[in-house]
């Protein structure tokens, strides 16, 4: 068993975005797996202190350019999961064309060039990275990471009659959802103030998901839950999810035990690389 340190910029007892979601959900099976993790927020982060046979680093932009630096030169074992796009200044290229930011904008390639592994979310955002930097240590996992007792969760709330109406969570493009549904005269709410467990048992009851995201989505957890909650999506090209061939292949039950089946696998290579 491994002696790990897992770098994030938050965790999911700060903050409850999709990332920090995803984070706790690949600590809990490593630690149930009988390694020795310990949490390290990237502000915090000491080489002389913080000593691991492997780093795992999930959202790094409080990561010191010295101790990015440390991390390459040290020649330490560190494997990177990808959650958004820190290879860019703005880690969003949703407004160049074909998603690909010029040459000047791109950032931390020694980083990523030094990682042991560097782990994306779906193919599509591996292929977008990749055209930004030209590496060899990519591999994409098809989905983000669910628990068990998520999945099970969103199985139990999944139901086939839905209310005909669609839903819309805030972000900062929601407006252009709300847009679209008075342009289109769609029947909408606006869903605000859930917590995750109630968030999904609401949104069960609807016919489908308004989502417009202002950043490429390396994969999107919301929508991932919607369809597997078996509702219809409304989105744009920046959802990498969307990219996934069962995205449109299956969906509700189908699509639960699909990636259900297909969890393990995914942490189980995560882990094959520690």
């Amino acid at each position: 068993m491994k002696n790990i340190i897992y770098i994030s910029d938050f965790f999911s007892d700060e903050v409850l975005g999709g990332a920090e979601l995803s984070d706790k959900v690949l600590i809990d099976y490593l630690v149930e797996e009988g390694h020795n993790l310990k949490t390290v927020k990237s502000q915090k982060f000491d080489p002389t202190i913080h000593k691991a046979d492997t780093f795992i680093i999930s959202n790094f932009v409080g990561l010191t350019e010295v101790n990015k630096n440390w991390f390459f030169s040290a020649g330490v074992k560190y494997i990177i999961i990808e959650r958004d796009q820190k290879y860019v200044r703005s880690r969003n290229t949703a407004m160049h064309n074909n998603f690909i930011a010029p040459e000047s904008e791109v950032v931390n390639q020694t980083f990523y060039r030094g990682a042991h592994k560097v782990f994306c979310l779906t193919n599509h955002s591996a292929d977008i990275l990749l055209k930004h930097i030209d590496l060899t240590n990519v591999e994409p996992l098809g989905c983000t990471q669910f628990s068990q007792e998520q999945f099970d969760h969103i199985r139990n709330c999944y139901q086939e009659e839905k209310n005909g109406r669609w839903c819309i969570v805030p972000g900062k493009r929601s407006n252009l959802g709300i847009q679209l549904c008075e342009t289109q005269k769609i029947d909408f709410d606006y869903l605000k103030n859930y917590n995750w467990k109630d968030l999904m048992k609401t949104i069960a009851e609807y016919e489908g998901l308004v989502f417009f995201s202002h950043a490429v989505e390396t994969c999107c957890r919301l929508v991932v839950e919607a369809r597997m909650l078996g509702l219809k999506i409304k989105t744009d090209n920046r959802v990498g999810c969307t990219y996934e061939d069962w995205f449109s292949k299956y969906k509700g039950k189908e699509l639960i035990n699909f990636l259900e089946s297909n969890n393990f696998v995914i942490l189980d290579k995560i882990q094959k690389e520690l």
